[in-house]
C-alpha cells in the first residue's frame, strides 16, 4: 500500500514507522526540526519493546510533493484539524481514503467539510507515543492496538489491517461498530488524559494513591455516564475494564496532553474533558471532576498560561 502519514508526531511515527519497518511504502508528513532529521537520519522508535529504526524515508512538508496515495492516515491534533485537512488536498484521488486516527468524537464531522464523507473512515488507537527529540519517538511500551471503521468491507481498510498484521509492535481489528468504539476511547482518553494533566503525574503514581485513585474512577464514571445520555451504547463493565487497563499499563504512562502540558504546547483540552463538561451541561448531568479539569487547564490550553 501507499499511505501517507498526515501529522508524523508521537502517534503518526510511531504507526508509519512499523509500517514501513513491514515493508510498506510511506509517506512522511511532517516539519520543523522534526522534518530535517527525518530526512538526515530517518526516524527512529525508542521503547522497551521492539525499537526500531527506518531509513531513509520519504518525509516533506509539502503534500503535492506525494501526490494521490492509497490511504492517510490522519494523526495530527484536533487544534490543527481544519489547516491539515486542507492542506492534504493533494493526496486525495477518487479511491483514497482517510483513516483518522485523532482523539476525542469529532474528528470525522470536521474531516468532512474537507473530504467527502464516503472516503472519511473513524479509527482510535491505543498507544503512548511522543516526540522525544527530532526524528525519535519514545514510547514506554504497553498499548499499540488500532481499532478502525469495517465499512461493510471496504478493499483499502482490510488491506490496513493486513499491513498492520505484517508489522511488529502494531495490531489492528476492523469493527462494524466504529461509533462505540470511538466513544469508549473517549471515555477512557479524557479521564486518563484529565487524570495525568491535572496532577501532573504519572499512571503509576495516580493509581497508587488512594484518593487520586479515587479521583481516576470519577472521571470514568462522568464519561460513562455522558456517553449514555447522549445514546451510545456503554457497555456496563467498561468503567471497572478501563480502570483494569489502566492498572496494567506501565507506572511512566500518561497522556499525550500532559506531556504537551509540560511542554507548554497547546492541548486537545476542549475535545477531552472540555467535550464531556459540555455534553454535561447539554443533558443534564453531573461532571464536577471533569468540569475542574477543564477549568483548571484552561489558562494552558493555547500552549501556555495566558
Amino acid at each position: 500500500m501507499h499511505i501517507a502519514i498526515m501529522g508524523s508526531g508521537g502517534v503518526g511515527g510511531y504507526v508509519g514507522a512499523r509500517l514501513q519497518a513491514a515493508g510498506q511504502r510511506i509517506a512522511f508528513i511532517a516539519r520543523g526540526a522534526h522534518l530535517d532529521a527525518m530526512r538526515r537520519g530517518g526516524l527512529s522508535i525508542e521503547t522497551p519493546d521492539h525499537p526500531v529504526h527506518v531509513g531513509p524515508v520519504t518525509a516533506t512538508e509539502h503534500p503535492a510533493d506525494v501526490g494521490p496515495v492509497d490511504l492517510v492516515l490522519f494523526c495530527v491534533k484536533l487544534w490543527d484539524t481544519e489547516s491539515a485537512a486542507r492542506a492534504m488536498a493533494p493526496m486525495i484521488g477518487p479511491h483514497t481514503r482517510v483513516l483518522t486516527l485523532q482523539n476525542g468524537i469529532d474528528s470525522r464531522a470536521m474531516l468532512a467539510a474537507h473530504v467527502a464523507a464516503s472516503q472519511v473512515r473513524g479509527g482510535v488507537i491505543y498507544v503512548s507515543a511522543v516526540i522525544d527529540r527530532p526524528g525519535v519517538i519514545r514510547s514506554p511500551g504497553g498499548l499499540h492496538r488500532i481499532v478502525a471503521d469495517a465499512a461493510e468491507g471496504d478493499a483499502v481498510m482490510t488491506a490496513f489491517r493486513n499491513a498492520c498484521d505484517q508489522a511488529a509492535a502494531l495490531e489492528a481489528t476492523l469493527t462494524p461498530a466504529i461509533d462505540v468504539a470511538i466513544w469508549e476511547k473517549f471515555i477512557a482518553l479524557a479521564s486518563l488524559s484529565g487524570a495525568t494533566s491535572l496532577l501532573r503525574a504519572s499512571m503509576g503514581p495516580i493509581l497508587a494513591h488512594p484518593e487520586s485513585r479515587v479521583l481516576q474512577r470519577q472521571l470514568v464514571d462522568e464519561a460513562v455516564a455522558v456517553g449514555r445520555a447522549t445514546g451510545i451504547a456503554v457497555r456496563d463493565d467498561l468503567a471497572d475494564e478501563i480502570m483494569m487497563k489502566l492498572t496494567a499499563m506501565p507506572g511512566a504512562f500518561r497522556s499525550s496532553m500532559a506531556e504537551d502540558l509540560e511542554r507548554g504546547k497547546p492541548l486537545e483540552l476542549q475535545w477531552l474533558s472540555g467535550r464531556v463538561h459540555a455534553l454535561g451541561l447539554q443533558h443534564g448531568v453531573p461532571t464536577p471532576a471533569h468540569s475542574v479539569v477543564y477549568r483548571a487547564l484552561a489558562l494552558y490550553e493555547r500552549g501556555k498560561a495566558v
